[in-house]
């Protein structure tokens, strides 16, 4: 059983997703806001994070949580995976070809309009790779 920590402003959606993530067996957290996101990763210590680009704070929090997960030595090295809808709400193509180290330092990304089923074999695959 993994745990795995899911931050999306999107209540409605994040309670869907975690009824599914635990009937496949995984133990999930959830949070609506970035706010004290460091603290919390660092204190659940999950094996993956799903995290939302835009919340209502700031547009674009989910890049910035992600670098400054990259930076911060006790979770440097959790697996995350970034959701949005940025492509629905602007034309600029975000793609898995624009993850880097530096820019959107994550794992994997997903468009909105999840399919779940799709989503788990995303996060199975990292969770595999991240216990090797």
């Amino acid at each position: 059983m993994a745990k795995i920590m899911i931050l999306d402003d999107d209540i409605e959606w994040t309670d869907n997703l975690s009824v599914f993530l635990k009937d496949d067996g995984h133990w999930v957290m959830t949070s609506d806001t970035v706010d004290g996101a460091i603290e919390k990763l660092t204190v659940f210590k999950p094996d993956l994070l799903i995290l939302d680009v835009m919340f209502p704070e700031n547009p674009v929090a989910g890049f910035d949580l992600a670098r400054e997960i990259r930076q911060t030595r006790a979770i440097s090295k959790l697996p995350v995976i970034l959701l949005t809808g940025v492509n629905q709400h602007f034309p600029t193509d975000f793609s898995s070809d624009d993850i880097d180290s530096k820019w959107m330092p994550v794992q994997d990304f997903v468009d909105k309009r999840v399919d779940f089923k799709r989503l788990l074999k995303k996060i199975n695959k990292l969770l595999r790779q991240s216990a090797v």
